[in-house]
């Protein structure tokens, strides 16, 4: 997994007070049969003044969206905890990761119980974490710029080098 992050803010730790966690994981598929992944992670202050920033590429031809989302949420808790954020409110755009996250509903593959499994471990060392249902409109545009920025550049990169080696031969 390729990624970049980022802290903001002159005090990196941060204090008790209660946070966001942001997320997007997207895949797109590049040519038929072909799929790019990428994620995008953003941890806010309640004002969304950005604390961290995160964004990485997925590497898993066979990875769905769900998939794709819980990397991105697993990662972005894990990056909260390792700041020291102890309140994280995790704000869902996917009704069925909400779901998840909840525990309203088991997840139906293997994969995505694993993912479940280490997301819900990774909570534990949380004071509280609580998600919070939003559509696309009301949550945080980072998330999703960082992961659609990670699809793009591997799109480019892909492309770039097909094209030196076509122009090679």
């Amino acid at each position: 997994m390729e990624e970049k992050c980022s802290q903001d803010g002159e005090n990196s730790s941060p204090d008790s007070g209660f946070y966001r966690l942001y997320f997007k994981g997207l895949i797109r598929e590049e040519t038929k049969g072909t799929l790019v992944a990428g994620f995008g992670v953003a941890i806010c202050s309640q004002q969304d003044d950005i604390l961290f920033q995160m964004k990485g590429s997925i590497h898993n031809s066979a990875i769905t969206v769900l998939e794709a989302e819980l990397l991105a949420l697993k990662r972005g808790l894990t990056e909260a905890v390792s700041l020291g954020v102890t309140h994280i409110s995790i704000y869902c755009d996917h009704y069925q990761i909400f779901e998840l996250v909840k525990g309203r509903c088991a997840p139906e593959k293997d994969s995505l119980a694993l993912l479940m499994n280490d997301v819900q471990r990774i909570r534990q060392q949380l004071t509280s974490s609580t998600p919070i249902m939003v559509t696309r409109d009301q949550t945080n545009k980072f998330a999703y710029k960082l992961a659609l920025e990670t699809l793009v550049s591997k799109i480019r990169f892909r492309c770039f080098n097909r094209c030196r080696i076509n122009l090679a031969s």
